[in-house]
């Protein structure tokens, strides 16, 4: 059976057509996500197995129209493996702090 890491997701941005593009990717392919949206913000919980679902969210970028101006944080963590990673995309790149 795999372990589930829950996933603690922020994005922000002026575009909105970017956050509703987040929004729905995050709802597509995470059944159980989680989404709260407030103005230029996003916010979402949701589960991947094991780790940080790195391939996902890496397609998500790739959909975007305005990556240079937008903010992602991801929180993750899997505590029976003691495993974490805080992840944050902003002007671009992703600067990855384990």
């Amino acid at each position: 059976m795999a372990n589930y890491a829950t996933n603690l997701f922020r994005a922000s941005t002026e575009n909105q057509q970017d956050l509703d593009r987040i929004g729905h990717f995050l709802e597509t392919h995470f059944g159980d996500c989680n989404l709260e949206r407030d103005g230029d913000s996003l916010n979402a919980e949701f589960f991947s197995k094991w780790d940080y679902p790195e391939k996902q969210i890496d397609e998500m970028l790739t959909s975007l129209e305005s990556k240079s101006n937008i903010y992602i944080r991801v929180l993750t963590h899997e505590l029976s493996s003691d495993y974490v990673s805080f992840r944050v995309f902003s002007d671009g790149y992703w600067k990855i702090k384990i």
